[in-house]
């Protein structure tokens, strides 16, 4: 007889993380928190501090009425680390680690860059860690992002299968989403430069299975929109797989969902979450902008 699919329980434990210096409200029981509290340019070293081990925590975080310039932007995505080099996008002016991500109101396309559930170019050799988006025009519907706890997805595996998963390297490159979007959108999409293309369309092998680096947590490295295969399996080998674990990852109790505000800044942990953001709202601006975090090599769980 086989067992019938029933939603996750249990081992759920998005609890606010505790700090003296603002206040969490955990979005879901899987994932995401408001924080309360200063601006963030006017947070203390030792303040930051506590939200950076608050972001490891709640893989996702945002704030309210923050309406941060393009140089405010920039100095808070600094004090995250150094910035990723942006495989498609280029800065604005003056700024050239603040990306922008608008969609003006007249524009009709059938898809969206980001409108599948991916993690930020893992087909990069030290793919990026952190993102930024800072909303600065949002539709009165539509526009949400949302996101996916894969730690928490990978808890939610069997032993067995847990085991079975941690000695294989993935395969991610942007080869299928490119041409997918080329003929969607009848024209090639654009990457940074030459040479971030070259690499994105021949991709990277990584643990399928990786190590947070600063709390050495396991989660899955897998998404929907960049993941081709596994290191010395063929395609009918590697795609049950691909599409259990993504489906597995991307079940709602994994998930949050956030409806932007203007002003409003998230940040999320690419170690260790999938987004994504629909194209649903035809007729309305949406104006953003993000930043990327340096991610260094990625890591297999011992």
């Amino acid at each position: 007889m086989w067992e019938v699919r029933v939603t996750p329980s249990g081992d759920f434990d998005n609890h606010p993380y505790q700090t003296n210096h603002f206040r969490v409200e955990p979005l879901t029981a899987a994932m995401g928190a408001e924080i309360v509290g200063p601006r963030l340019p006017d947070m203390s070293d030792e303040a930051f501090e506590a939200f950076k081990q608050a972001l490891y925590h709640h893989k996702m975080l945002y704030m309210r009425d923050q309406h941060l310039t393009h140089a405010e932007h920039e100095a808070f995505g600094a004090r995250l680390g150094p910035f990723a080099v942006d495989a498609y996008t280029q800065g604005v002016p003056g700024h050239r680690d603040v990306h922008p991500i608008i969609k003006e109101a007249d524009t009709r396309v059938p898809s969206l860059f980001g409108g599948g559930w991916h993690t930020d170019s893992p087909f990069l050799a030290e793919p990026p860690a952190i993102t930024t988006l800072r909303a600065v025009e949002v539709p009165p519907f539509g526009g949400d992002t949302s996101w996916t706890n894969c730690a928490l997805a990978f808890r939610h595996l069997s032993k067995t299968y847990q085991d079975m998963l941690r000695p294989l390297k993935v395969h991610m490159s942007a080869r299928n989403n490119y041409l997918t979007q080329s003929v969607l959108l009848d024209k090639p999409i654009e990457f940074s430069n030459e040479e971030t293309k070259r690499e994105g369309l021949e991709g990277r092998y990584h643990p399928l299975v990786r190590a947070h680096p600063e709390t050495g947590e396991e989660s899955l490295y897998i998404c929907d929109t960049y993941t081709t295969g596994f290191e010395g399996m063929t395609t009918q080998e590697a795609k049950p797989i691909v599409d259990f674990l993504v489906a597995h990852c991307t079940q709602a109790a994994f998930t949050c969902r956030l409806r932007w505000e203007p002003g409003m800044v998230a940040l999320w942990d690419n170690r260790a979450a999938m987004h994504l953001g629909p194209n649903d709202y035809d007729g309305y601006r949406r104006e953003m902008y993000r930043t990327t975090t340096a991610g260094g090599k990625v890591e297999a769980a011992v």
